[in-house]
């Protein structure tokens, strides 16, 4: 059967104003980049990227109230930001005006012409610097703090919501004190184990004793039950700050690790309402505290100095699975949860991705003996202070000594 295009068409509008089409052209393509080279045939073809996608468009307006459409279509093409443009052929594309024009020339009785210029929607934000992504962290964690908090006490359960229960009620509750007790705990450990600022130490010790001591009284009462999460991120990022970025990179991503493979779901059916109560909180507290060191992660992203672009690349590839793992079982119910941690993920993915645009690649260096790494780092970039690099990176036993093939970085 023949396809009929005249039901295919869509009816062209721009930001809900309908018009008709005489003409209207797409261009686009390739930022190419060309460089020939002297006594060489062959040139060499930069691609910088995909071009700005252009729309032009004669249109036109024909009916009895064709002044008051033309007055409507004028009125969206000069209004701010973006707006959809519905192509006969294309469909929807979303596009900004950035020019219009009425063609008198073509006008008719009931029949007034258009000539529209569009190019189709960028990005949402000009370029920025990495301080600036790197500050967007710190907003984006700030407000997911809250959300996180919110989060823990619509899930917290007091109680079982029927049946006879063996246990008394308060083993519910006692489910979710040791749980967030739990996560004090590895705090603590993090902070006797690592090195953390003397005084920032001190503090950090009589705060998470403070709330591991007021932990049960918090959960009595709603407003407790929604700041016993907020004081653990609260810490847990205060923690962070009092560390070297890199450690505390490293010392939380342990316990993202840990508890994301620990992480179970909260089975459909158990023998008591209470027992699945007690999960339900577990389960609660133990996405708090891999929240909270999530959060303190970001941070300590955002501060740590990044090596080389493969260890860049490699770090962002490890925080979209983590946080993808945090998301992917979630409910419908947790919308803002959700969207708050996919906020906050952009954030630390556009931090990285801007921050190695800066990084030297690596590269596997050859040579025919072994040299010591002084020589090396002045051949290399004429810097003997870059032989501690070296052999850092290497991982050399001793650095008169270099093998015949070693990593560096690219000048």
């Amino acid at each position: 059967m023949a396809r009929d295009w005249l039901k295919d068409l869509w009816r062209a509008s721009y930001k809900g104003a309908p018009f008709w089409t005489e003409r209207d052209q797409e261009s686009g393509g390739r930022r190419i980049v060309k460089h020939q080279f002297p006594m060489r045939d062959e040139p060499f073809l930069e691609d910088l990227g995909e071009d700005l996608r252009e729309f032009d468009i004669t249109a036109y307006l024909a009916s009895d109230s064709a002044d008051a459409e033309a007055a409507a279509l004028s009125a969206a093409c000069a209004s701010r930001g973006a707006g959809v443009l519905v192509m006969p052929v294309q469909g929807p594309v979303l596009v900004r005006c950035v020019s219009f024009s009425r063609d008198s020339t073509k006008d008719r009785a009931g029949y007034l012409a258009f000539s529209l210029k569009c190019c189709r929607e960028g990005a949402s934000s000009a370029l920025a610097t990495v301080a600036s992504l790197a500050n967007l962290i710190f907003v984006a964690a700030d407000n997911a703090a809250t959300v996180v908090a919110a989060s823990f006490a619509a899930e917290f359960t007091v109680s079982g919501q029927s049946g006879a229960a063996p246990q008394p009620v308060d083993f519910v509750v006692a489910t979710a004190i040791n749980g967030l007790r739990n996560g004090v705990a590895a705090l603590e450990a993090i902070r006797v184990r690592e090195p953390v600022d003397p005084v920032a130490s001190a503090v950090q010790r009589d705060a998470l004793q403070s709330l591991y001591d007021t932990m049960p009284v918090l959960l009595e009462t709603p407003a407790g039950i929604t700041m016993a999460p907020l004081d653990l991120i609260a810490t847990t990022r205060a923690l962070g700050d009092a560390m070297p970025a890199n450690t505390a990179a490293r010392a939380f991503e342990a316990i993202i690790v840990a508890g994301q493979a620990g992480a179970t779901a909260v089975a459909a059916s158990y023998p008591t309402s209470n027992l699945r109560a007690a999960a339900v909180n577990a389960a609660a507290t133990q996405r708090a505290l891999r929240l909270a060191a999530l959060l303190a992660y970001s941070e300590a992203i955002a501060r740590m100095v990044i090596p080389d672009r493969p260890a860049g690349i490699t770090l962002r590839a490890n925080v979209a699975e983590y946080f993808e793992a945090e998301v992917v079982d979630l409910p419908a119910s947790e919308i803002d949860l959700v969207h708050q941690i996919g906020v906050l993920r952009g954030a630390v993915i556009d931090y990285i991705s801007r921050a190695i645009l800066d990084l030297a690649p690596v590269i596997t260096v050859e040579t025919n003996l072994s040299l010591p790494s002084l020589a090396l780092a002045w051949r290399l970039y004429q810097d003997p202070q870059r032989s501690i690099e070296l052999v850092a990176r290497n991982r050399v036993v001793h650095p008169s000594f270099m093998p015949v093939a070693f990593e560096a970085l690219a000048r």
